[in-house]
């Protein structure tokens, strides 16, 4: 114990260094991962291919080599959260639409956010710290099979006052909480293949996608709402938040689980405005949607 303390210390010490020069970093990162070590270049080119079929090869390549780019700066803005100002922070991630949590709170309900793996997923927990309501935040997460960087990544999270929730303890916590009686807002990353049993398919970027609709589940036993958040990236180590409802369209009005349908065009938005930023790293859509 003492000895992952001492490492978290050393990494908290590292973290300190400016963004531009953790960049530089990032950008050797890049050169590694992709020329050298071809992190999954298969899998990301595959997905990038049954895509955006219709795209010449010169580019795929572009995106591809894009979202290697992208990918490497999100391990660095996430390991920069270990030492980051409240104020850079601040600077850096634009939180727009705050008056939509902020009703359905004051109507007294929770709020249950989607979103998906789009930029630096960890800085969305920076939403919380721009709305006066509700006061209770939370994430999911997984837990990992490293001890050590299970540990790393809790205090990465812990730099905002969430609480954090381990998925399989999700629906008994929430219950919990809303029999509180007190609103809160839960984030749940949906765009990820399913672990247990799929529940529904949808279409989604143009290849039928398997998804489990827990989050619409959960709100559905807790009278929750469910809402939206959208990500993008407006410049390197900035990006623009916006919260959105989960409209109910005619389009998905009769699925059975329309909100988690509509989640899903959503995110189809936000992904084709700026594809680089997704992670396409997965293998999603083999053996009829999800391996």
């Amino acid at each position: 114990m003492a000895e992952v303390h001492h490492r978290h210390r050393i990494m908290r010490v590292l973290a300190g260094l400016p963004l531009g020069v953790l960049y530089v970093v990032s950008d050797v990162g890049y050169v590694v991962l992709y020329y050298i070590v071809r992190y999954r270049r298969r899998v990301v080119r595959s997905n990038l291919e049954r895509v955006f079929g219709e795209m010449s090869r010169a580019e795929i390549v572009k995106i591809e080599k894009g979202f290697y780019r992208s990918i490497c700066d999100v391990f660095i803005e996430a390991f920069k959260t270990l030492n980051i100002s409240d104020e850079e922070l601040r600077e850096r991630v634009e939180v727009r639409n705050c008056e939509l949590p902020e009703r359905i709170a004051a109507q007294g309900r929770s709020c249950l956010m989607l979103l998906g793996h789009c930029g630096c997923w960890e800085w969305c927990q920076e939403i919380c710290t721009r709305y006066r309501w509700p006061r209770r935040n939370g994430e999911l997460y997984k837990r990992l099979s490293s001890a050590y960087f299970g540990s790393l990544m809790h205090e990465i999270r812990s730099h905002w006052d969430t609480e954090q929730v381990e998925m399989n303890r999700a629906v008994r916590t929430l219950l919990k909480w809303s029999g509180e009686g007190v609103p809160f807002l839960m984030g749940f990353i949906c765009d990820q293949r399913p672990d247990s049993t799929p529940k529904g398919m949808t279409r989604f970027m143009g290849q039928e996608t398997w998804f489990v609709p827990g989050a619409e589940e959960i709100g559905r036993k807790i009278g929750a709402e469910l809402i939206y958040l959208d990500v993008e990236r407006t410049g390197r180590g900035h990006y623009r938040l916006t919260f959105r409802e989960l409209d109910i369209t005619d389009e998905v009005r009769n699925e059975k689980y329309p909100l988690t349908v509509r989640f899903w065009q959503l995110l189809e938005v936000t992904v084709r405005r700026q594809p680089e930023i997704w992670l396409w790293s997965h293998k999603r859509w083999k053996n009829n949607g999800w391996v």
